[in-house]
């Protein structure tokens, strides 16, 4: 009996675990590339729809392999913090639990082939019945425990309106490198009883999973309007604009670019000398705040037509940093750190140095540092911060419906730091 109590704790604990994971956009198949989600028509945009709107989500994504394969996608329900809700799927969506991907096609007059996978979101098999953090998961031939892929978008509704303002923070030591978000959420048209339990507020840089406050509690509370940031906690450094190249022809020279050759039945692309900008005055540029355009010159079909190429970065540096490392950053690899964006010190050069395989379009990056010593990422470590940097803040507004148990997004907005509405 004692053997068997303690079986089901252990079984307890592993399953409470399990289901405690936080998901994220995220590669798991190596001949997977370019994962893409944005709404349908806009790639510029974030992967967010209101809830009933015409509106769709459109996740895109290449494979290598030779041929297709047999792959399906789930949508999972998540709470606030990305983990798994607690609803059954006939409380979320409607439709079944598990759908093939048809749409499917091969490149096209490529030097490097692949098959370009499409799915738009609500269609004809599911539609979304309550608001909140979705997961898009894509698994081969029923396998359910290894993920393909996992991509997350927004379904929100506007239930309370937001009021966002921006502006250069006012405390020592943070105003010339930070940015305060102020917000106000008024729910004259939403009954709220108890604004610090169940509403969540979350603000998100540019849509980086490392770039967010959370769980922010209002200041003010009165006459259906909830205030929130007015005592400075709300700052977020500003970072610098991002670094861009274009790869879009193969007989032009695009921004960025020094030398296009072909060799070995692909392209390799090298991009300018970049320099260390930590200790550099703040220069304005135009930017996409992070985001990558899949593009082609004199093609109306790029994601199946744009070729693939081996991108060289190089970063001037006298001597290698010994506390930490180097990586390559930005939206075309979903904001990860990991073997593929590394970058490696060269003695010869003096330079850091990085090749990573990427399709023909416009692209933003940056310089990220990884200090091995706190275990922190640091972006003004190489790219410095300032206050006047144009950034994206993406306002969440979470309300606990405790009759269901699960958070809805009831606010959802988009304030530019530049920008005014």
């Amino acid at each position: 009996m004692k053997f068997y109590f303690l079986f089901l704790l252990l079984f307890a604990v592993c399953f409470s675990g399990f289901s405690q994971v936080k998901f994220d956009t995220r590669i798991y198949k190596n001949t997977i590339k370019t994962l893409k989600a944005n709404v349908d028509g806009n790639e510029q945009s974030y992967p967010a729809i209101e809830l009933n709107d015409d509106l769709q989500i459109l996740i895109q994504f290449d494979d290598f392999s030779e041929s297709s394969a047999n792959y399906s996608y789930q949508i999972i329900h998540c709470n606030a913090d990305w983990t798994q809700s607690d609803l059954q799927l006939e409380d979320y969506m409607s439709g079944f639990s598990e759908n093939s991907i048809n749409n499917f096609e091969y490149s096209t007059n490529t030097k490097t082939g692949y098959i370009n996978y499409w799915v738009a979101l609500p269609n004809d098999d599911i539609s979304f019945l309550v608001s909140g953090n979705y997961i898009f998961k894509v698994i081969e031939d029923g396998d359910t425990d290894n993920p393909v892929l996992t991509a997350r978008f927004i379904i929100y509704e506007t239930k309370v309106r937001i009021d966002a303002e921006i502006s250069r923070p006012l405390g020592a030591g943070v105003q010339n490198y930070g940015q305060e978000i102020k917000l106000s959420v008024n729910n004259e048209e939403f009954s709220i009883n108890d604004p610090f339990n169940e509403v969540k507020v979350v603000i998100c840089q540019n849509n980086r999973p490392d770039r967010v406050i959370k769980d922010i509690k209002p200041v003010f509370v009165r006459n259906n309007e909830l205030t929130y940031g007015y005592s400075g906690e709300n700052v977020m450094h500003g970072g610098n604009e991002f670094r861009t190249f274009a790869f879009t022809n193969i007989h032009k020279y695009g921004i960025g670019v020094n030398d296009i050759k072909f060799v070995d039945t692909i392209y390799h692309v090298q991009l300018r000398l970049d320099e260390r900008r930590s200790a550099k005055r703040y220069f304005w540029q135009e930017d996409m705040n992070g985001k990558n355009i899949i593009y082609l010159d004199n093609t109306d079909d790029a994601y199946r037509s744009a070729d693939y190429a081996y991108i060289y970065f190089s970063l001037a540096a006298d001597e290698p940093f010994l506390e930490g490392d180097v990586y390559v950053y930005g939206n075309f690899n979903n904001w990860k750190t990991d073997s593929t964006n590394m970058m490696y010190y060269n003695y010869d050069t003096k330079m850091y140095e990085a090749v990573i395989l990427m399709k023909q379009g416009y692209y933003d990056y940056e310089y990220m540092f990884y200090n091995k010593y706190t275990k922190e990422l640091d972006e003004a470590f190489l790219e410095g911060s300032h206050y006047e940097t144009e950034n994206d803040y993406i306002i969440y507004v979470y309300y606990h419906d405790f009759s269901m148990n699960y958070d809805r997004i009831i606010g959802y907005k988009v304030a530019n730091s530049k920008y005014k509405d």
